[in-house]
């Protein structure tokens, strides 16, 4: 689970509530803190604790204090004075009566120790760094970085970064894993993300459901998928009609298409051009071609397709738009009556999404998925790609309530939301960076959904599995070199 500031409050107001004090939470940080410190393959046994003035910095007194009676050789730097919280300026006191040494000035001990934690500013952070504070956390030459809770400078809501924000080796955090430290650019500075226990008892965690949002596992996703009856035929397995390809981009179709019957649906029909559909033949003959009318560009016309679409929309399952459609007056008028005359569930993807640009009115509530890039869902909302990469799951979230739709915001640490629920995939790669991952992704999508899964399941199930076997792909294949239909092989390896 990952949480935002506001819920980490709730939990530790709630765990107080229970009978677990925030002394004891903090006790408990400090101490986790101090053991992964010890653990630590760091060269000599000295440790300097940038401790800030709130209760952050009260979790690097107790650590200090711990670390000290293990023998380590520890100071305290607390540059912004004393602390301000009763429990902070208690553990204080203690490592203080420890023996550890406090200044409130930067000595040579900064540069000489063996690990430097941080522990500055929390998980309320916001706006940039005062200098001092980025002179204290820039790095240094041959030492262990280590953050208490964030590293300082990083947003734990958006994962947006101050200037000179610390750069750890590992992050440990406390209780739960904060929501900004899923996204770029945070997720960068925290290395190694370890997540220790604060005695947060489980009735809190369930008190934030479902608004906080879910770590996606192959593990569960797995247990989500379709099961296969012994008496399965095609027709139970669900049946697809993909809406996609154009005559100069007929591998977005191909790979969609392939992904979709890869991921276990029973039939798909495939509309588009007849020189994408000679392709699709070539690569995956199981799936059945409906030819469509095209102008002299290669892409679909409106009208004169209208009656062959509306006979194939009967008795379909799911419904793919948009992989390499392109964007016409013609796609555009399209892909609106596809929308008015369906009743199956619908991805939207690429050239979908293009279609409909800021019509969102058109999109029917309660089932479909769309599947932006920060670009797409840009366009979608009337901001800027910049806007939303500033905060990608309050951009995840905003959309989906206002399209009541299932959102897939792709990109590193995709977020998928349907306004309610939220959860986002830590697995991928780089190399899924690719022209044609997206068609892959909406050919899982869709041939889930087609299956009969609830869509947001089938949301998350798709990017999660999608996510995992690029992982797979690039256990074998360097990722600079890793192509889509690489993934789509490696599909056989995650479901």
């Amino acid at each position: 689970m990952f949480v935002t500031p506001k819920q980490m409050q709730l939990l530790e107001k709630l765990t107080d509530d229970s009978g677990i004090s925030y002394a004891e939470m903090m006790e408990r940080a400090g101490c986790a803190l101090a053991e992964f410190i010890e653990n630590s393959p760091a060269a000599e046994h000295s440790a300097v604790l940038l401790a800030g003035s709130g209760n952050n910095g009260g979790d690097c007194y107790v650590a200090a204090a711990q670390l000290h009676l293990a023998g380590w050789k520890v100071q305290v730097l607390a540059p912004f004075g004393e602390p301000k919280t009763e429990i902070s300026r208690n553990a204080a006191e203690h490592a203080k009566s420890c023996g550890v040494a406090v200044v409130h000035e930067a000595d040579e001990f900064l540069s000489s120790a063996a690990v430097v934690v941080d522990g500055l500013f929390g998980t309320g952070f916001r706006g940039e760094l005062p200098q001092e504070a980025v002179t204290l956390l820039a790095p240094r030459q041959g030492q262990l970085r280590i953050a208490a809770d964030i590293p300082s400078g990083g947003s734990g809501l958006t994962g947006s970064v101050s200037d000179g924000t610390f750069r750890a080796d590992m992050t440990v955090t406390f209780g739960a894993v904060k929501l900004g430290m899923s996204q770029y650019p945070l997720r960068e500075f925290c290395g190694t993300v370890r997540c220790v226990d604060i005695g947060i008892p489980a009735s809190a965690f369930d008190a934030l459901q479902p608004s906080a949002a879910k770590c996606l596992k192959l593990e569960e996703v797995r247990s989500l998928l379709p099961s296969l009856r012994p008496d399965a035929h095609k027709n139970s397995r669900g049946h697809l009609l993909t809406i996609a390809g154009s005559v100069r981009m007929r591998g977005a179709c191909v790979l969609a298409a392939t992904a979709a019957m890869r991921s276990g649906c029973g039939l798909q029909t495939t509309a588009s051009a007849e020189p994408a559909l000679q392709a699709i033949c070539g690569s995956i003959p199981e799936i059945m071609c409906l030819p469509l009318e095209t102008d002299e560009r290669g892409f679909f016309l409106d009208g004169e397709n209208h009656g062959l679409l509306s006979d194939a929309l009967h008795g379909k399952n799911a419904l793919l738009i948009g992989c390499g459609m392109g964007v016409t007056e013609n796609t555009r008028n399209l892909t609106k009556f596809l929308l008015r005359h369906s009743d199956c569930p619908i991805i939207l993807d690429a050239d979908g999404l293009n279609c409909i640009g800021t019509c969102i009115e058109w999109i029917p509530k309660g089932r479909t998925v769309l599947t932006p890039h920060p670009g797409e869902a840009a366009r979608l909302l009337g901001m800027t790609a910049a806007q939303v990469q500033a905060d990608r799951p309050y951009a995840a979230r905003l959309l989906a309530e206002k399209c009541g739709a299932v959102v897939v915001l792709k990109g590193a640490g995709t977020v998928i939301s349907d306004g309610e629920r939220m959860a986002v995939c830590m697995d991928g790669n780089v190399g899924l960076a690719r022209a044609g991952s997206g068609d892959v992704l909406a050919g899982i999508t869709a041939s889930l959904a087609a299956q009969g899964m609830e869509l947001y399941d089938a949301a998350c199930a798709a990017v999660t599995l999608h996510a995992c076997a690029g992982d797979a792909a690039a256990r074998r294949l360097p990722v600079g070199f890793m192509l889509p239909q690489d993934v789509i092989a490696a599909l056989q390896e995650v479901l």
